[in-house]
């Protein structure tokens, strides 16, 4: 899942070195994600059964780092390499790309509370940074310990949010409003949904 806008396909900071190739080539480019994931933020997906209306502000950060535990659990397992189909991403393609969705909504947390909710995010785009970053080439191990890691910062994050700060807004670069809540259930279904699609 992206922004569904043209623009920079950058994490906040850079990603780790890639490990050793596990293919020769790079794999066929994937059709792009062109849904507009924003309504997740008020409404149950039927997908993969996140429900916004169920998560409370305590529990999000528990839900974030107890999924990308099981995310890198999974990760570990045999065939995680390996795709479904030539179009769709392999566990260890989606594991990288959930870390560094998680990597770039905790730095968009970061510019809300900073600027005090007058935050402006740079477009990022999923699609184009698995290309990019050749999340192909990434080891089972790297990219488990990469998920685990990044949930956990982004656990950590959203758990120091005051009271205060939950409605404070940013704005993405297609004129989309987060809240702090907002973009915590959005990244929460980042998690779980991308949890769905390596476990089916």
């Amino acid at each position: 899942m992206s922004d569904l806008t043209p623009g920079s396909d950058r994490p906040p900071q850079p990603t780790p070195p890639r490990s050793t190739p596990l293919q020769p080539t790079p794999p066929d480019r994937t059709a792009p994600d062109t849904k507009d994931w924003t309504w997740i933020r008020s409404r149950r997906c039927d997908e993969c059964g996140f429900d916004p209306g169920e998560i409370t502000r305590g529990a999000l950060p528990e839900l974030m780092r107890s999924t990308g535990e099981r995310f890198a659990a999974v990760l570990l397992q045999p065939g995680s390499a390996d795709r479904p189909e030539p179009s769709v991403w392999s566990p260890i393609e989606y594991g990288r790309h959930t870390a560094d969705v998680c990597h770039v909504m905790t730095g968009r947390l970061r510019l809300i509370l900073e600027s005090g909710g007058e935050a402006t995010f740079e477009n990022w785009d999923g699609e184009a940074a698995a290309v990019t970053n050749e999340y192909w080439r990434a080891g089972a191990e790297d990219a488990a310990n990469l998920v685990r890691q990044r949930s956990s910062s982004a656990a950590q994050a959203w758990s120091r949010v005051d009271s205060g700060q939950w409605d404070l807004v940013g704005v993405r670069g297609d004129g989309v409003r987060f809240t702090v809540w907002g973009l915590g259930l959005y990244l929460a279904h980042e998690l779980v949904h991308h949890l769905y699609d390596v476990e089916r």
